[in-house]
């Protein structure tokens, strides 16, 4: 077993007063299983929460217990853009980078991409 990832691609749809933290609605995620390359993108705190999917429980940290982390999409983009010339190939990281890339950011409210850990 190691650290695997899940990237959640959220629309942040604001908070109910006095909540902390913002509601998030998952649009899509993607499993990217034992890539551990993002500490260096994921460093943000997420402001934000996701339902699991039994629809009430809500997700503000991972399986490790560590709070989500996020990022915004442009982001992963370029990062992603930059390991596909620099590093060792790994199958994941084209069918990501491709759905990141189909997004229109200008439809959206608030879209960021959440990292967990499990």
């Amino acid at each position: 077993m190691g650290y695997e990832s899940k990237l959640y691609v959220v629309n942040k749809r604001g908070s109910l007063p006095g909540e902390s933290k913002q509601y998030a609605e998952v649009i899509t995620f993607f499993n990217m299983c034992k890539f551990g390359a993002f500490n260096d993108i994921f460093t943000k705190e997420a402001d934000c929460y996701i339902y699991a999917d039994d629809g009430n429980t809500e997700i503000t940290e991972d399986r490790y217990g560590n709070a989500l982390k996020e990022t915004s999409l442009e982001n992963v983009i370029e990062y992603l853009e930059e390991y596909k010339t620099t590093q060792d190939h790994y199958r994941r990281v084209e069918p990501l980078l491709g759905l990141l890339k189909s997004f229109d950011i200008s439809e959206w409210d608030n879209l960021v991409v959440l990292h967990y850990g499990y």
